[in-house]
Order: structure tokens, then sequence, then C-alpha cells
């Protein structure tokens, strides 16, 4: 019977360790003063093996500059709004600022999916996180090129 690798050295981002259902790298994504576990899953049977789309997710998730949370927080402002608009004003006060939304959001990890499988054709990675707006759902933001460009709740954002 052979037993599935623990973990693996890549040459280009270092030890990948197996926890729970994903690979963990040991290299951290950093937001604002945060430090974000960064996921990976691979193609069925690929263990160890990252597509070219992958490993250009993973680059730009270790190099997002020092203001992500600045430019990313009208994405996530949006979908705060949304959910204020349906529920009304009382129990979510409206933002003075945009980055104010960051308060309310705790990080878990970023993940990068398999891209073949998942029909992708853009380096893509979402940054999945708990919020207070929406605590049964959570929050998930999606990066494509290194960019946020969409974010909701977990499992809900388009592909």
């Amino acid at each position: 019977m052979n037993k599935l690798p623990t973990s693996y050295y890549d040459a280009e981002f270092g030890q990948i360790i197996s926890e729970s259902n994903y690979w963990t790298l040991a290299q951290c994504a950093v937001l604002g003063d945060r430090c974000v576990p960064i996921c990976v899953d691979f193609e069925q049977g690929r263990i160890g093996e990252l597509s070219s789309l992958q490993r250009k997710a993973i680059g730009q998730a270790l190099t997002l500059p020092s203001d992500v949370l600045h430019i990313t927080a009208p994405v996530v402002l949006q979908n705060y709004d949304v959910y204020r608009e349906m529920i009304g004003d009382e129990s979510m006060p409206p933002l003075a600022n945009p980055i104010q939304v960051w308060e309310q959001v705790t990080f878990s990890y970023i993940y990068v999916s398999p891209h073949i499988e998942y029909n992708l054709h853009i380096a893509t990675f979402k940054l999945i996180a708990e919020c207070d707006w929406e605590p049964e759902h959570g929050l998930e933001v999606r990066f494509r090129n290194g960019v946020a460009d969409d974010a909701d709740q977990i499992g809900e954002t388009g592909e």
C-alpha cells in the first residue's frame, strides 16, 4: 500500500505541507499587517505538480502590494453594502471610509484551485475569510491577475 506524501519541496515556493484537505505553503501572503496561509489543490492525481497558472497565482499572492487592503476595500465594501441594504441600516452602520470594512473581516487563507478543473484561463486565487455581516457563509474575494475583482459569499463568486 503506497502512503501518500505529507509534504514535498517545490523549487520555486519551498516546503508545501498536507494539512486537512489542502496543501499549505510554508510561506504566507502578507495582507496589511497579517500573514495569511496559502493553500493549493492539485489536479486530480497530480500531487506535487503545480500548473503554470497556479504558479503565477501563488506568485501574485506572495507579492501583493503593501496597500492591497486599501486597493481591495471597495470590492469588499460593495458586498457589505448589498447586505446592509437587505437587512436595513440599524444593525450595519454605513462606513465613513471603505478601509473600515476590514475591521469586520478575519482572514482564513488564500486558496489556489486546480485551474484546469475549474476551467480558469487567468491566474486566479481567492481570499477566504469570516465576516461579521454574514457569519454563516463568510466572505470570498476573488483575485484575477493579482487584482481583486469580485467579493461574495463563499461558493457564490463567479468563476
